[in-house]
């Protein structure tokens, strides 16, 4: 697209950016799910992929940076994607996993019942991966 094609907002908006997260449902022995508090709710252990990183190992990295826990993957949990913006477009790969060591080191961290995600401040789309997560079965769109 040439420069001038930034002032032309179809244009613009016809070039979308695709970010690409990996994020965990870790599951405890005890059925709790590790989740972390952010802007003012909860939402499962994740961030955006760096291109030079495969997605399980991005996924592993980032539940340890945000939380303490060690985790081990187990399984995939699905592919969700969210396009509710009109320049970008998230892909979220997220895993199953559980914890093999390490310790809460974050605030922010906390290990909670899966039934009490209804009412706590957690969004519906989060509800539905936790609830993909603990049927077991991989979930695509």
């Amino acid at each position: 697209m040439s420069q001038s094609g930034y002032f032309d907002l179809d244009m613009s908006l016809s070039v979308r950016r695709t970010v690409v997260g990996a994020g965990v449902v870790v599951l405890d022995d005890a059925g709790l799910v590790l989740m972390v508090r952010a802007d003012g709710g909860y939402r499962l252990p994740g961030k955006p992929q760096p291109a030079t990183e495969a997605l399980p190992v991005a996924a592993v990295r980032a539940v340890e940076e945000l939380t303490g826990v060690w985790v081990e993957i187990t399984g995939l949990v699905g592919v969700f994607n969210d396009d509710s913006e009109p320049w970008s477009t998230e892909l979220a790969v997220c895993f199953r996993g559980r914890p093999v060591g390490g310790r809460l080191s974050s605030a922010r961290a906390a290990w909670l019942e899966p039934e009490r995600l209804a009412e706590l401040a957690v969004t519906e789309a989060t509800r539905l991966v936790v609830e993909h997560g603990l049927d077991g079965e991989p979930y695509f769109p």
